[in-house]
């Protein structure tokens, strides 16, 4: 399991004319365990959000206090009962534990979760037992590489009713659309974003319910190693980029400074990639040995703003998957491919700068700023200066 990875990928899209999405998630990782709980609350806007929050936030923290899950529920049950009314739970939800080899799923009123081994849909067998007045089904399951699990919420299989689908969207047809979609390559994210668009299509682009799906993958681990910015000394130039190369991995050197002097520690030419660059994005260039050279502020700033745009729109690696400029290659790598980054971040002082408004300071912020959203996406981050 040391060389084993479980990614994640989540999207929403609240219902319309709703600020606030009524479905809350929690993802948390301690140790070798990854505890995630999806709530859905009753209605939609401020009053679902609310519900959700409480179910998801009071499940996530008992279960990280590594109570019986039973004990969790009873508590969730207890504190949220029955709508009086409308004769529903005031939320639903879906509880997955993974620890090793193992994963426990807890579901009350979500959608069956799916889970997808090598593209296609596999039946796994559910316990159903009652605590209180709640139908909770269980489910023990032994994840495999490359295995997809997608959590969802009702907003997913009611998409589309009253006005391009009858009935929703049911989960076979759910089943069959990922099953299409799947490559092994597809990274959780993507199949998320991917999955909620085509909710969203279905509604018309208005939907009449929040929509969300998590998607989680076991997979092997990816180490992505970028420099940015040659050493403070150029005496370490050899040592750092030697343990730099010796690190398993991708290796993605960032600023022509930097190429230059990887250039002449491989004794290999930067070789231009014409056509690579927009209006907004300079362009890259190969050195053989190297996974990927870019130009480094300019593509450094852009990629740190999609990351950060990255947390509150998670449908945006669609647009990234399609464009193939520095950009859009660096945040596909570090984003959707990689479990593992370390960054290399050179201290030499660029004079090309001097003219611009660049300084030191504001280059180590850059760096801070994109370290600090790749970890909230999940990711092993570790900054080594030099």
């Amino acid at each position: 399991m040391e060389n084993f990875f479980i990614e994640s990928g989540h999207a929403s899209v609240n219902k319309h004319d709703e600020s606030l999405c009524g479905d809350s998630y929690y993802i948390t990782k301690d140790g070798g365990k990854l505890t995630v709980v999806l709530s859905d609350g009753l209605g939609s806007g401020v009053k679902a959000n609310i519900l959700s929050t409480l179910t998801s936030t009071i499940l996530s923290t008992l279960m990280s206090r590594k109570l019986p899950v039973d004990e969790c529920i009873e508590t969730v049950a207890s504190t949220l009962p029955m709508c009086r009314e409308r004769k529903l739970a005031y939320s639903t939800f879906t509880m997955l534990q993974v620890e090793s080899t193992q994963a426990r799923l807890v579901q009350y009123d979500n959608p069956r979760a799916i889970l997808l081994r090598n593209g296609k849909n596999v039946d796994y067998n559910t316990t159903v037992r009652f605590i209180g007045e709640k139908e909770i089904h269980e489910s023990t399951l032994y994840p495999r590489e490359n295995d997809l699990l997608v959590l969802m919420t009702d907003g997913i299989t009611n998409a589309g009713i009253g006005k391009v689908m009858q009935d929703g969207w049911p989960r076979k047809d759910v089943i069959e659309c990922l099953e299409r979609w799947y490559t092994p390559e597809l990274s959780p994210q993507h199949l998320a974003a991917m999955l909620v668009n085509a909710a969203l299509s279905l509604c018309l682009d208005s939907p009449d319910d929040d929509i969300t799906a998590l998607v989680f993958k076991m997979r092997r681990r990816q180490a992505v190693n970028v420099i940015i910015g040659p050493p403070a000394d150029p005496k370490d130039d050899e040592r750092v980029l030697k343990l730099f190369f010796a690190k398993e991995g991708r290796h993605v050197v960032c600023g022509g400074t930097t190429a230059h002097t990887v250039s002449r520690y491989l004794n290999r030419p930067i070789v231009p990639i014409a056509d690579s660059g927009t209006e907004t994005v300079p362009a890259i260039a190969a050195i053989e040995g190297v996974d990927l050279v870019t130009e480094g502020v300019i593509t450094l700033q852009q990629v740190a703003d999609l990351a950060e745009k990255y947390a509150s729109n998670n449908r945006i690696s669609l647009s990234i998957s399609e464009k193939t400029d520095g950009v859009s290659r660096l945040a596909s790598l570090l984003f959707e491919q990689a479990t593992d980054i370390t960054i290399f971040h050179g201290q030499a002082v660029n004079h090309a700068h001097d003219s611009l408004d660049i300084d030191f300071d504001s280059k180590a912020l850059l760096v801070k700023r994109l370290a600090k959203s790749l970890t909230e996406m999940g990711k092993n981050v570790k900054v080594s200066r030099c």
